[in-house]
């Protein structure tokens, strides 16, 4: 039913949406995690809830300070889960399509970095369908570009911190992230990955 007020850009309810974001993302996750299989499976289908939710919980203040001329804080919760619940209801219709890559794909460095671009891809396209919904619903240009730079910028650093996603050791690959992770950033992983894929 959530899922359907969604689609029908009805009023579903908080607990309605993030169950439906946790479920969603949950099967992404663990449909990038079959790349590797056994643990890595379960690891990356609580780490994509964690991300996505997690993100909303340290961006919303932020958010909010942009939105407060605007919108109550609850109004503001509203749109902002309304918007990760349909990304992540997106990233679950995704998820049969990144498993059937995931599970075929040979485990090599070309693979991995496939996979990685693959998993860029289905998050940016999910996040298109969720940012159009936002901007439809808060009317705002300026708002909507802020959020987005907000939960953007917030989200490809958790993103960073909470790899790996895909293994390429073809071992299950820790659930916690270790010191290292602290080294580098998203972007500079991406422009690396693509540049791989030339050399």
């Amino acid at each position: 039913m959530t899922v359907h007020a969604l689609l029908l850009r009805r009023e579903p309810s908080v607990a309605g949406m993030l169950a439906a974001a946790a479920v969603s993302s949950a099967c992404f996750g663990a449909a990038v995690g079959s790349y590797t299989g056994r643990f890595q499976i379960l690891y990356d289908a609580v780490k994509m809830p964690v991300y996505l939710l997690g993100t909303l919980a340290i961006s919303f203040a932020a958010m909010h300070v942009f939105a407060a001329r605007d919108l109550r804080a609850g109004e503001t919760f509203g749109a902002a889960l309304e918007t990760v619940g349909l990304t992540a209801v997106v990233m679950g219709a995704l998820s049969p399509l990144v498993w059937l890559f995931s599970a075929s794909m040979p485990v090599s460095q070309q693979g991995y970095r496939i996979l990685i671009l693959l998993l860029t891809g289905s998050v940016a396209a999910a996040g298109i369908a969720g940012v159009a919904r936002l901007h439809s619903r808060l009317r705002s240009v300026r708002l909507t570009a802020a959020w987005v730079l907000i939960y953007q910028f917030t989200g490809a650093q958790m993103g960073w911190l909470l790899k790996p996603w895909v293994s390429h050791t073809a071992r299950d690959d820790r659930f916690l992230p270790l010191r290292q992770n602290l080294e580098g950033n998203f972007y500079e992983s991406v422009i690396t990955t693509i540049l791989g894929l030339f050399s």
